[in-house]
């Protein structure tokens, strides 16, 4: 604005606080629990994942259920793949039936290692590496969501249950205690839950956590193999299709993405030298 003095006009900035608020006044005027920047409170992180994987397996289980529709969509995928010459489920399903111990590894693995897996990478996260855990955890929540969202809008029956189609459930040929397929968990469990595979996108999580942060050289190599590893398990046991697992990949690209613009930084790399390799003593 101008002001006039002695018969000329000066200037007078103003000042930059009244002009617009700062990051700072910003930050303030939210409870600190939710600021992207805080340091995590272990209570606040044990509540939130605890309600947060209630809410997933309630609404995961609430969407409707209708099996023409899922079949069909699942047909729909396998065509496609069929189109691109992806179709490698069912060549693997048959490696996975011809060989009964790895078929026992991958039908458990499935079954009863992801969730374990996932949510120890992310307490150790918190741990060891704290001030990255935020962006890191949020890239997780916000890959569960989009595939909260897949399930809904594209609900599809797996390999397993396409009729006709040649596909062995080998968790059930192979009577894999407390899966899904189990007839006494089926019913409690959405069965066409299946696009995009959560199973690769955490694991593909889990794999860019163990690679970018840990020390260790044997670590850093079971976080490369890990989600390949996954995305046989879920074409083997005849679980996924494999642009399911495309989609669950880009869920977490997504996730990655979207969080980088809110951090202003990537979530797991930084400006700082990559964490230096264990070196074997000599």
């Amino acid at each position: 604005m101008s002001a006039t003095t002695d018969g000329g006009t000066r200037d007078e900035a103003m000042p930059a606080s009244t002009t617009q608020p700062s990051a700072a006044r910003v930050l303030s005027r939210i409870p600190s629990l939710w600021q992207v920047n805080r340091v995590p409170a272990v209570w606040f992180e044990v509540l939130l994942i605890v309600l947060f994987d209630m809410a997933y397996e309630r609404v995961r289980n609430l969407v409707r259920i209708e099996p023409d529709i899922a079949i069909n969509h699942g047909l729909a995928v396998r065509h496609v793949s069929q189109w691109f010459h992806l179709d490698v489920e069912l060549s693997l399903n048959k490696v996975l039936v011809d060989h009964h111990w790895l078929a026992t590894i991958a039908d458990y693995d499935y079954s009863m290692l992801h969730l374990p897996l996932t949510a120890g990478v992310l307490i150790w996260v918190f741990w060891k590496h704290r001030e990255r855990y935020l962006p890191i955890r949020n890239v997780l929540l916000i890959t569960t969501l989009l595939g909260l969202v897949g399930f809904w809008v594209y609900p599809m029956a797996p390999p397993r249950l396409l009729p006709g189609a040649g596909f062995v459930d080998t968790i059930v040929q192979f009577k894999t205690w407390g899966s899904w397929s189990d007839p006494k968990v089926v019913h409690a469990t959405n069965q066409f839950a299946a696009m995009p595979s959560l199973h690769c996108a955490w694991a593909l999580w889990c794999g860019m956590c163990l690679f970018f942060l840990a020390r260790n050289r044997a670590v850093r190599t079971f976080g490369v193999l890990y989600p390949a590893w996954t995305v046989f398990v879920v074409l083997g046991t005849a679980n996924h299709f494999l642009l399911d697992s495309v989609a669950g990949i880009a869920c977490v690209a997504v996730s990655s993405i979207l969080v980088w613009r809110i951090y202003g930084r990537h979530p797991w790399v930084t400006d700082d030298k990559p964490a230096p390799l264990d070196q074997p003593a000599t």
